[in-house]
């Protein structure tokens, strides 16, 4: 009866009383087929879009019969590489220059698995499909750095950094920024834009927020510095400037965005709107609307005057008292 050959490594078997004088030669042979499935290597160039690993019954030197698989050469289109459709498992290099095309590894008719350009990948096929071990791996502890090209996707689970609360920082990298986003743990402080934050959440250049902001519980304090010119601006459905402060002149708008003629100036600049300036609403009824603390003067150089000769009534100035319209006179200055 003539020799047999084993499915997964093509080991030959053979038959009791063949081969007389060349057993020991056979014998080597599969010898080495183990020896290189258990520690073999090679170095393959990818020749095609569809390439194959060799192998043969009993042969030796062969590249399927190594445990590691280097890929070298450079990709011309979406490649697959072949092994044969038996159980088996590789150490796979990928050092292919593969540019913007795709490379997958699989059983030969089977389901393959991608490889990623640089990477190196731990492989095993159960004839059928293609499997990368770190593709659907368990518990992975790393003691020392891992870095990591591809995409990470967290499904399902809880993602903790610095779960022992040591004194281990944490940073994220923007395509201009290395520190996106900077946890200090030492001082138990967040920074965006800054790997120094000076407060609990310290960020360096513009913030948009889209939804509410809820401060309970403590202050808010803007341009802490006193910086000379940064100005702060509330924005309204149609109003650009509903409330300004100009850091530079140190006054308050509402309506506009150039307070000039006094501290705090209320511009109701539409034509339309039908509405005024500014109304009190004074509930506390035995309490007065408006206090007035200022210097006073028996003549008119103060801006509180016991003089009581004044100039001549020069116009009225329109107000509304519970619904109704009145005219307060103003004096000429003497």
């Amino acid at each position: 009866m003539a020799s047999t050959y084993s499915s997964r490594l093509n080991l030959e078997l053979q038959t009791t009383g063949e081969n007389s004088g060349t057993w020991g030669t056979i014998t080597n042979n599969n010898l080495q087929k183990l020896e290189a499935a258990l520690k073999g290597y090679v170095s393959v160039a990818i020749a095609s879009t569809s390439d194959a690993l060799t192998f043969e019954d009993g042969s030796t030197g062969l590249e399927q019969d190594n445990a590691i698989v280097k890929l070298t050469g450079t990709l011309t289109g979406n490649t697959t590489m072949q092994c044969e459709a038996q159980e088996n498992w590789f150490i796979v290099d990928n050092a292919s220059t593969m540019g913007t095309y795709t490379l997958g590894f699989k059983p030969a008719s089977g389901t393959a698995a991608s490889l990623v350009s640089g990477s190196k990948h731990l492989m095993y096929t159960d004839g059928s499909t293609m499997f990368d071990v770190l593709d659907d791996a368990g518990n992975i502890t790393a003691n020392g750095t891992l870095d990591v090209a591809g995409a990470v996707n967290f499904d399902g689970g809880a993602f903790t950094f610095n779960e022992s609360s040591a004194d281990v920082n944490f940073r994220i990298e923007s395509n201009g920024n290395a520190n996106a986003f900077f946890v200090d743990a030492g001082n138990d402080r967040i920074g965006i834009f800054n790997a120094s934050p000076s407060v609990a959440f310290d960020v360096t250049g513009a913030a948009k927020i889209s939804g509410a902001v809820d401060l309970d519980g403590g202050a808010f304090t803007w341009n802490d510095s006193s910086a000379n010119d940064l100005d702060f601006r509330c924005e309204t459905a149609t109003l650009a400037n509903a409330f300004f402060i100009d850091g530079s002149a140190d006054k308050i708008g509402f309506g506009t965005s150039s307070p000039a003629d006094a501290s705090v100036e209320i511009n109701q600049a539409s034509t339309t709107a039908g509405t005024a300036c500014l109304s009190l609403d004074q509930d506390d009824t035995d309490q007065e609307f408006i206090k007035f603390d200022g210097t006073t003067a028996s003549d008119q150089s103060s801006s509180l005057t016991t003089d009581t000769s004044v100039g001549s009534i020069t116009g009225h100035i329109r107000v509304n008292i519970n619904g109704t319209d009145f005219w307060i006179p103003y004096y000429a200055t003497n």
